[in-house]
């Protein structure tokens, strides 16, 4: 599916008949666009229909009691990342209130019951944001999504060009404010930023902040590093934690590389002798120096949507030297099989790798 995915809340108002003539358009839209977009409906209306049904069970009786916790705790985060935007870039329009008599937690419930079916078949949040015009003095947040085994390419409203890679996310603003230019990222996105020394370009990451005038680079930034890392192209970056004090901060110029660690709260930099190792992603394949073979995983897992396991411990510390530039998943395991001495076995989407 495209970054622009389905809106939890705008389908939550669907279901409810609360929607705006011009909200039901964009539905049925989507709808028309795939099969398996109507089928996923036809999903979440017996999943809504179901949750309506039982408005007076507990949270445990529906079984989404874990899922609740969850929900609460990322509607949480969510207003804080809208929070940070907000000060930065003006008011954001709010979620247009509904007449719905029920309670908020009620509500509540309900679009959980569908968050909870959404996450399991794989959905994101589908952004209509551009095609509803906020109010005056009001700022949208947008969002850019991919899920494993996509990337997503987009061209910015200031001409920054950004490359999206598998299982990450970018939050902006739908117009950037008057002086500077902000963007939010969890997982990894290739910037190109176009150049205006009165506007720089700030990206938010983990726990760092990384402020450009125009230059490329890479930011990564997955839950599994614990940190963050820049590898600058061309130009210069500032980079640091996103606390510290500009005289704190690293500077960072072409072919090198900036890591940002969470424990630590340190920046570890070094020149790039091989810059394949760290952008090979942007265009479809992988490179791997000596890297040990639960990252190789953790990139496989991404790069082709599959789940990688290993029968023993010993063979996730092995180390892999390998350029796979193969579409074909089959062929890239056999790369790593002749490379390492080892077996794989790949069923129903899972590959496990054994020892001869």
């Amino acid at each position: 599916m495209e970054s622009d995915q389905l809106n939890y809340s705008l389908l939550a108002r669907y279901m409810s008949g609360e929607c705006s003539s011009r909200e039901g358009e964009i539905i049925e839209q989507w709808m028309g666009e795939d099969p398996r977009n109507k089928k996923t409906m036809e999903e979440f209306r017996q999943i809504w229909e179901t949750s309506a049904r039982k408005r007076e069970t507990s949270e445990t009786e529906l079984g989404i009691g874990g899922e609740w916790d969850k929900l609460k705790n990322r509607l949480r985060k969510e207003g804080e990342l809208r929070g940070d935007i907000e000060k930065r870039s003006g008011p954001i329009r709010k979620l247009q209130k509904t007449s719905s008599v029920h309670s908020p937690t009620r509500q509540l419930m309900r679009v959980a019951a569908v968050l909870l079916i959404a996450g399991l078949l794989g959905l994101g949040s589908y952004w209509y944001g551009s095609q509803s015009q906020p109010e005056t003095g009001e700022q949208a947040l947008r969002e850019i999504s991919t899920e494993k085994a996509q990337r997503a390419n987009t061209t910015l409203g200031d001409g920054t060009r950004v490359l999206l890679n598998a299982d990450s996310k970018m939050t902006l603003p739908s117009e950037f404010a008057s002086d500077v230019r902000e963007v939010f990222l969890e997982g990894e996105a290739y910037f190109d930023v176009a150049g205006n020394p009165d506007k720089p370009f700030v990206i938010h990451a983990g726990e760092s902040v990384t402020r450009v005038l125009g230059t490329s680079f890479s930011v990564r930034s997955y839950p599994e590093d614990e940190g963050v890392r820049v590898v600058v192209q061309e130009g210069r970056v500032s980079f640091g934690a996103a606390d510290a004090q500009d005289e704190q901060k690293s500077v960072l110029s072409a072919n090198e590389l900036g890591r940002y660690s969470l424990r630590s709260n340190r920046i570890e930099t070094r020149q790039v002798d091989d810059m394949e190792l760290y952008l090979s992603w942007r265009d479809g394949y992988l490179k791997f120096r000596e890297t040990p073979m639960y990252k190789v995983a953790t990139a496989l897992e991404r790069r082709y949507g599959i789940e990688v396991a290993f029968d023993r411990q010993e063979l996730r510390e092995k180390s892999l030297t390998a350029l796979l530039k193969s579409r074909s998943i089959r062929n890239v395991l056999d790369v790593i099989a002749m490379s390492l001495n080892i077996e794989y076995e790949l069923k129903d989407n899972k590959v496990t790798f054994y020892q001869q």
